[in-house]
């Protein structure tokens, strides 16, 4: 209603109408004013989001992104000028992402408990922590940041890489690819790359992407070595990587060569029974972030989170 939010406005045609452009009121200097018709002033907010996609995208775009809370009023004002003008659709896909809360609290600023990737790091945590933090919940449901949440994601992340590092420890020959293809005990991640393409393609539904992920990952996991079929993990982390943007292949690189000979003898060591050599060397892997887990069948060395 006229008024009843902010003061009636005499020069507006109809109260709903909203403001193309303003003028700088006197004495008044801005960061970004122009002149026009001998005023100074500057664009309305609605205005100037039409005039960049025009200007450097074009009269129509693929997707356009925001946040719910501007469905009611921005985007509604966008459209409206921009397919005034242009006589065309403005968008042909619209996404708008849910709001995330802190400790169950809106952000603002009046209570200061908002946070920055710089916060985050100081903390011990990557942007690639909080990135698995977002892709946990879908971009529609609101969401909550607790720090909790985000050791939750960082631990998540942290064994995918170790899974990730397993193509360093696992080796096959195009007869172990071919013969591993179609046997029914063996790994073959295939059909997880294809899932989560479909998954990702359900409107963004990266919660179903990682729990699927999750699974495989699991079997790899409990899987002997020999049995892993490399050719297809590499295909599902580098399908992981282009829709998640994770980096698992450029953040897992293999160990050195004095780090390999160490791990061998140690398991030299314990086929000998020389467990005090073993401890020894065990204690100098963790010097270079490496933790050892032994297996019935294989030595299989992780990262140190």
């Amino acid at each position: 209603k006229a008024g009843a939010r902010i003061e009636h406005n005499p020069q507006k045609h109809n109260p709903a109408d909203f403001a193309l452009w303003k003028f700088t009121l006197p004495n008044e200097k801005r960061d970004m004013q122009w002149e026009m018709d001998g005023k100074m002033g500057y664009p309305g907010w609605h205005i100037e989001c039409s005039a960049i996609i025009l200007s450097l995208l074009g009269k129509t775009i693929d997707i356009h992104t925001g946040g719910i809370d501007h469905i009611p009023v921005h985007h509604t004002n966008e459209i409206a000028q921009s397919e005034t003008v242009n006589g065309v659709r403005f968008s042909n896909y619209w996404l708008h992402n849910n709001f995330i809360k802190v400790n169950g609290t809106k952000i603002s600023k009046s209570l200061g408990n908002g946070y920055t990737l710089e916060d985050l790091n100081k903390n011990g945590y990557s942007p690639f922590d909080f990135r698995m933090f977002l892709l946990q919940g879908h971009y529609r449901n609101e969401s909550n940041f607790t720090f909790d949440n985000l050791t939750s994601a960082k631990n998540r992340l942290h064994n995918w890489r170790n899974i990730a590092a397993l193509r360093h420890q696992t080796h096959d020959t195009i007869q172990d690819d071919g013969h591993k293809s179609t046997d029914d005990k063996s790994i073959s991640l295939y059909a997880t790359s294809q899932a989560i393409v479909e998954a990702i393609n359900e409107d963004l539904n990266t919660p179903k992407v990682l729990m699927l992920i999750d699974e495989a990952f699991s079997r790899v996991a409990t899987a002997q070595l020999c049995k892993i079929h490399r050719q297809s993990l590499v295909q599902l982390i580098e399908t992981i990587d282009s829709l998640l943007g994770l980096q698992l292949l450029k953040t897992t690189p293999d160990i050195d060569d004095n780090v390999k000979r160490m791990i061998m003898e140690r398991k030299i060591a314990r086929d000998q029974q020389d467990w005090k050599k073993s401890d020894k060397l065990r204690d100098e892997l963790k010097k270079s972030k490496i933790s050892i887990r032994d297996t019935e069948q294989d030595t299989v060395w992780e990262y140190i989170n």
